[in-house]
């Protein structure tokens, strides 16, 4: 993974990340030239969005530590991690995602998502040795496709023969087929609040921003899709997943409840869809649900270890 800026764009694959704004940099007073400048959403228009704005206001509004991105290979800090096959179909049940995915028609794209959702304090489910993985992400890409363009945050917990444990959370992104790139100096602990923001410029480029509520962190970067690759852009997802590790699913640690509040995602329409409208699924392992997800209200998804 490069990252690289070119005179015409980003380079397939790279990414661009944007200068770091200067000391006291307030962006609601900033204006939408600034915020691209800085890689920042420019604030959602109130009468058409006003839920967006309303989000906006309340992500931007707080002061803010900016903090220009580092990557690193996800595989170089979790071995073996990855995506598997997606496995969508019409049914409430998958076996690694529980979440929400809501669809639109093939000439209204979507054009951003966006969530809140606070980072899983996970442990062993058992009292044995062994690693368990979970993911939680925000995504766009097309149903039963393979062109996912996401952002979330990763978590691992180990469990020695002694009975020791440890554990590790990243922040990260992917465009698929590239592999997950974390977000490596963006600080992210477990029981933070993390706010995203996913915003498609093109079928070949999106711009991200994450926001750490807790601690205030903030970063924000382009991404290009791969070579050969453009997003459907007709699906948006909220989801929790097991990944793959070595090409074999892997065990779920005992995340608690994950909770994506403000789930939105709006169209090259200008309509707002709100994840609990959409097909809530949960996981499944052979005859068991291992996750299970329920909408609290429209803007706000529940998906519970079970």
């Amino acid at each position: 993974m490069s990252t690289t800026t070119i005179a015409q764009g980003i380079a397939p694959g790279a990414i661009r990340t944007n200068p770091r704004p200067p000391a006291g940099f307030d962006p609601r007073g900033a204006s939408p030239l600034e915020l691209l400048h800085y890689g920042m959403p420019r604030r959602p228009d109130p009468e058409v969005m006003p839920q967006l704005a309303a989000r906006w206001d309340q992500v931007f509004g707080r002061k803010l530590t900016y903090i220009t991105p580092a990557f690193q290979p996800m595989k170089e800090l979790l071995p073996g991690i990855g995506e598997m096959d997606r496995q969508l179909d019409a049914g409430t049940s998958n076996s690694i995602w529980s979440g929400s995915v809501v669809t639109t028609t093939t000439t209204d794209k979507f054009t951003s998502i966006t969530a809140g959702w606070n980072v899983a304090d996970v442990a062993p489910p058992a009292d044995a040795a062994g690693s368990w993985w979970s993911v939680s992400w925000i995504g766009i890409d097309g149903y039963g496709g393979s062109d996912v363009c996401q952002i979330g945050t990763v978590q691992a917990v180990t469990q020695a023969a002694n009975g020791s444990i440890s554990k590790s959370v990243y922040a990260w992104t992917e465009w698929y087929p590239q592999s997950w790139q974390a977000i490596s100096n963006f600080p992210v602990n477990f029981g933070d609040d993390i706010s995203a923001l996913l915003c498609i410029q093109s079928p070949t480029e999106a711009s991200f921003n994450m926001v750490n509520l807790t601690t205030g962190a903030q970063t924000g970067f382009s991404f290009a899709a791969p070579a050969g690759t453009t997003l459907a852009g007709n699906t948006a997802e909220w989801i929790v997943e097991r990944p793959g590790i070595n090409g074999s699913t892997s065990q779920l640690p005992d995340f608690g409840d994950v909770y994506f509040d403000s789930a939105t995602a709006s169209t090259s329409l200008s309509q707002t869809i709100d994840a609990g409208t959409g097909t809530l699924l949960n996981m499944v392992e052979g005859s068991a649900t291992v996750a299970t997800t329920t909408e609290e209200n429209s803007t706000l998804i529940k998906i519970a270890y079970t």
